[in-house]
């Protein structure tokens, strides 16, 4: 079968719309267009030197000049030899592992002169297999924020940690004579040391103690589910390589479901052509997402309707689940079928993975991996995953006591920023009021922190010690990469401090790596037989950053048929329109919002930047009267969602792939709304090229927040919910890298086929040789030199990039890695407005369709089939191809 698609980036250019022609043939179109969209005094405003991005952006590296005079802390091994000191312009690697409550990996930090510079994924250890995402390498950024807080606060206002110590020791003893109560909330906790610590600190302090997990993104119905289908709650881990079939339901595994880092390396296993078999990969989903974009086939569906697709794909199975809907739209229903032909010829080697988190959904989705066979496979219920606890029943009655004024009278945060992220934050932080002392253990004075009474700043991740035990087999050391640049504690110090079992170690404290040192030792080292001696094997954890205990063998758990009685009333009401919140690659929950290297950033899907936006489904904009094509001059057209009473204005985005009958919005934005000290790039400053302020004339956060959405359902948290969409006056000017390109009509841009042809066929089936026009005919390339060649026998090979485009998911990891090494700087919204973004590399992403009129050219108004242009916009095939630059030769 020939490839007859015709690639195209944009509905405009799919279209050769009047301002599409008008600017493709300019050399810097978007240069145009913003002029005449911007006027002179805008312009000069928002003009930043290239030698002054640090300071615009709020980051400095002055107090890491000095904290890199010195070694970074006991005990830090680096990952390769180097000289005992320093060697100037000599890189020195360490091995690390990250983590920050939504992502893990192991992983590499380059220092230069004492100072971390950049981060990559450790391929020789760990789980992860060097894979990493871009927050996780654009992390480093935070460690020069300005923003950072640089001592403790009390009330407000700069103190000591002499000074906070001592008020907080006096409030608990005096909440422990009033047989009060003290209540911890935190992120999902994977260190064992630190929990460690927490248990320590209750049993010392001798009050009432709540320890509540929380999680901005909760995963809480897997659990929920597993209890009720298996009677224990947990996360199983899951196995991709072994997976012929992949059937994803909504779970964007490859970017932002679970272990994402995990899953990435172990998808890309078996989608090598060359291998011994291809996995086939099927997916069902609402918002266009990198998992989804890379999927075999893709069918279309309302968050309502995953059930329906878990119950179609059972009842091809035998299974048949009273009340449970398996209604499909054709096009969804021709992809499911497709699913269940893979399913019946690969059985157990399959894998169904679910990203709803309703419990009753995720019930479905235990069945029917259960009737395939999975448990024994590619589901492993022994090696639990032990990220991502949140206690979300907790959490919203501890929430409705606060409001109520009686949640407690001290409450610790650490981790997690709640007045954000609840959907009634605000009531939420008036009721924080009321509590007698408040106690927050984070980096910036954010929307959380700035209400508590004290506010103890943690370290940076790269200035501390920590242990981590992601799931049942595997353990691992994060050690420092530089001493503290600022008058900041680690949290467990805190803890143990206050609970006075420990004193203040200051910058090089030993505090907490004494109790990690002491906790490997008894648990770890006790247990292994290889090593030696205790400094032998502790050396070894901390130069590998990890070490792996036995996988446990995978065994089918035992399946309760009762938790299938009474699903469809547990199930996810259908909506006219249904809205649905979902993470963005670089801003994730909006931990990442304050970095303007993860704002610059364009989306994988719609290469958009610095912005918040409404994803809808151009047919369905066409219908309802939005423009349909990106209008570069004036902007996109706004419009207001509302779910349950509370209301959001965003642009609308034309996004091809958007289920028809819902909407997207991503989380993570509208950070700061009350003035917070989180950083100027969370804001619309003119630094950045943002122009919007508030009534008294300060810059006005980055998008909306969606979490104000986000509602509890069946005990646990909904990212979807029924909404209205209402248009209003104005048009919002948006910033992205790609819409507005044209391929030129070079469809050879981009070189696809089947499975089938590459194993069957000449190569020339599929990819023939370039040819060039001569007078004598047609000759190769290849035949014809412009320049004498490299002279290898005299210099030597040159370096070059080369990259294996049938393993490009898209990500977008590449682009940051490129930007944190190189030290690109960031523009700013208008002038990536203008063309002007800085990045070395881009990757391009492509739709395709069966349209088969050529780029540049356009048919006959009365004869042209629009119809079919129609069809590929409603759900295109998706082609991401990195563009390197010079640089990489």
């Amino acid at each position: 079968m020939g490839m007859t698609r015709k690639y195209w980036k944009g509905l405009d250019e799919l279209k050769e719309t009047p301002e599409f022609l008008k600017h493709r043939d300019q050399e810097f179109p978007r240069e145009t267009q913003v002029e005449e969209f911007l006027s002179d005094e805008r312009l000069a405003e928002s003009s930043t030197a290239r030698r002054d991005f640090l300071k615009f952006l709020g980051f400095s590296v002055a107090a890491a000049t000095v904290a890199a005079c010195e070694a970074p802390v006991t005990k830090a091994i680096p990952y390769v030899n180097k000289p005992e000191n320093v060697t100037p312009g000599m890189p020195t690697w360490y091995a690390s592992t990250f983590y920050d409550g939504n992502s893990y990996a192991s992983i590499l930090v380059k220092t230069r002169e004492g100072r971390p510079i950049f981060i990559k994924g450790n391929k020789d250890h760990g789980i992860t297999k060097g894979n990493v995402n871009p927050q996780i390498i654009g992390s480093v950024l935070g460690l020069y924020d300005s923003e950072r807080l640089t001592s403790p606060m009390k009330g407000g206002k700069v103190s000591s940690w002499s000074s906070v110590d001592t008020d907080i020791k006096a409030a608990l003893q005096d909440v422990k004579s009033k047989n009060g109560k003290i209540v911890m909330v935190s992120n999902s906790i994977i260190s064992p040391t630190t929990m460690t610590v927490i248990e320590e600190f209750k049993s010392a302090v001798g009050a009432n103690f709540e320890h509540i997990q929380y999680d901005a993104q909760s995963f809480a119905g897997i659990r929920q589910a597993n209890l009720e289908t298996f009677g224990e709650a947990f996360i199983p881990d899951y196995d991709f390589t072994k997976a012929k079939t992949i059937v994803s339901v909504g779970a964007d595994f490859m970017s932002s479901w679970l272990m994402s880092t995990q899953y990435q390396a172990q998808y890309g296993e078996n989608r090598n052509p060359d291998g011994e078999w291809m996995s086939k990969h099927f997916q069902f989903e609402s918002v266009m997402s990198i998992t989804g974009s890379n999927a075999d086939e893709r069918g279309t569906i309302k968050p309502s309707q995953q059930a329906n697709v878990l119950a179609y794909l059972l009842k091809a199975f035998g299974v048949s689940v009273n009340g449970v809907s398996t209604t499909l739209s054709d096009q969804t229903r021709k992809v499911a079928d497709s699913a269940i032909k893979s399913l019946k010829e690969s059985r157990s080697a399959s894998l169904v993975v679910c990203g709803s988190n309703n419990p009753a959904v995720q019930v479905l989705a235990n069945k029917l991996n259960m009737v395939l066979g999975a448990y024994t496979t590619t589901i492993n219920v022994n090696d639990k995953l032990n990220m991502f606890m949140s206690e979300d029943v907790k959490m919203a009655q501890f929430v409705k006591d606060v409001v109520a004024g009686k949640g407690a009278d001290m409450v610790l945060f650490a981790g997690v920023n709640p007045v954000y992220t609840l959907a009634n934050g605000a009531q939420f932080a008036e009721g924080l009021k009321k509590v007698k002392y408040s106690i927050s253990f984070a980096s910036h004075a954010d929307e959380t922190a700035s209400h508590c009474k004290f506010i103890c700043p943690d370290h940076h991740a790269l200035e501390a010690w920590n242990d981590y035990n992601p799931k049942t087999s595997h353990y691992a050391v994060a050690q420092p990469t530089i001493r503290p640049l600022h008058n900041t504690a680690a949290m467990q110090e805190s803890l143990l401090v206050w609970a006075k079992l420990a004193s203040r170690g200051g910058k090089d404290s030993k505090v907490y790596y004494d109790r990690i040192a002491k906790n490997w030792e008894m648990y770890g080292f006790s247990t292994q037989t290889e090593y030696a001696d205790w400094n032998t094997y502790w050396g070894m954890a901390i130069h590998n950053s990890c070490m792996d205990d036995d996988i446990p063998a995978a065994t089918a758990p035992t399946f309760n048929e009762g938790a299938l009685s009474g699903l469809s009333s547990k199930l996810p009401k259908e909506g006219a329109l249904e809205v649905v919140l979902y993470q963005k690659a670089a801003i994730g929950t909006g931990n990442y919002a304050n970095n303007p290297w993860m704002q610059e950033m364009p989306d994988p899907i719609t290469k958009v930047t610095w912005d918040n936006y409404i994803t809808m489904n151009p047919v369905s904009m066409k219908k309802d009267g939005y423009a349909t094509t990106f209008d570069q001059e004036n902007g996109l057209n706004m419009a207001t969602v509302t779910v349950n009473g509370k209301s959001v204005t965003l642009p609308v985005y034309p996004t091809p792939g958007q289920a028809v009958g819902t909407v997207g919005i991503a989380l993570g934005y509208g950070r700061g709304g009350n003035g917070e000290k989180i950083g100027k790039a969370a804001y619309q400053t003119k630094e950045y090229g943002g122009h919007v302020t508030d009534d008294k004339g300060n810059p006005m956060p980055i998008g909306a927040n969606a979490f104000a959405f986000v509602g509890i359902e069946n005990g646990t948290m909904s990212y979807s919910a029924e909404g209205k969409m209402a248009m209003v006056e104005g048009m919002y000017p948006i910033a992205a890298t790609q819409i507005h390109h044209t391929v030129m009509g070079r469809h050879s841009i981009v070189r696809e086929t089947t499975l089938d042809i590459y194993k069957n066929r000449d190569a020339s089936a599929y990819n023939p040789k370039h040819m060039l026009e001569t007078h004598h005919g047609p000759e190769e390339i290849s035949e014809f030199d412009l320049w004498d060649a490299h002279p290898v026998e005299k210099i030597g090979h040159r370096w070059a990039m080369t990259i294996d485009l049938n393993s490009c998911y898209g990500c977008g990891s590449c682009l940051i890695a490129c930007q944190s090494e190189n030290n690109v700087p960031v523009v700013g919204k208008d002038e990536v407005r203008r063309g002007r973004e800085m990045h070395w590399l881009r990757i391009d992403r492509y739709f395709s369709s069966d349209e088969e009129a050529t780029i540049g050219t356009k048919a006959d108004e009365d004869t042209f089939a629009y119809d079919k242009a129609e069809e590929a916009a409603e759900n295109p095939k998706v082609v991401h191809m990195p563009m390197m630059c010079h640089h990489c030769n």
